[in-house]
């Protein structure tokens, strides 16, 4: 077995929208280019992310980034209605066959603390064979000493291991850590990836 473990994230990929969804929602509901919603968000989102501010901060700083200010009540209204923390059936159904098929699976997640909170009040993380969210530890993708970490709890190297995300940028130093990164654009294209490389998914 080439490879030992399976990572995903949790956003986009376990449960929500994808990233590149909730981008277009954003930038709709603000009137700004994806370009100008990025370069703010990015600016700001690693405090959140690290434990440092919380999600209602972080956006307070983007809108003012923005200079939308003014709609906050009406964005955090907005984005408390987008399902970010429904779960996405048939991924988790393929993190149990992966399990039963001899994999170890961990789950690493960009989130705050109130999010941390939520997801290990539920019955997800029994699906998975370590959890690991960057707001309780104080690191958060792309850092590659997180997923030393990550794969650290799972008992693998980072060779033996693959990891899926919908961000390209929370997987940018995949080479420097050494795993194989999978881009995660929708369920079919993951299966049909993960097949490539030899994965058992059935």
């Amino acid at each position: 077995m080439l490879y030992k473990a399976i990572g995903f994230d949790y956003g986009g990929v376990i449960a929500g929208v994808t990233g590149k969804e909730f981008d277009k929602l954003v930038c709709d509901f603000l009137k700004v280019s994806l370009y100008e919603y990025r370069e703010a968000y990015f600016k700001f989102n690693q405090l959140m992310n690290n434990g440092q501010v919380t999600g209602p901060e972080l956006w307070r700083m983007v809108l003012s980034e923005l200079g939308r200010s003014g709609r906050y009540d009406e964005f955090i209204e907005f984005q408390s209605k987008i399902p970010h923390h429904k779960v996405n059936l048939d991924t988790l159904q393929l993190v149990d066959r992966l399990r039963k098929n001899g994999y170890k699976v961990g789950l690493l997640s960009n989130n705050t603390m109130k999010s941390a909170g939520h997801i290990r009040s539920t019955d997800l993380i029994n699906h998975f064979d370590a959890c690991v969210i960057s707001a309780e530890i104080g690191m958060s993708k792309p850092d590659p000493k997180i997923f030393e970490y990550f794969f650290s709890k799972l008992g693998i190297a980072p060779h033996q291991a693959i990891f899926i995300d919908d961000a390209e940028k929370s997987l940018s130093t995949a080479t420097e850590v050494g795993y194989h990164p999978i881009f995660f654009k929708n369920h079919n294209d993951l299966i049909r990836e993960l097949k490539s490389l030899g994965v058992r998914v059935d």
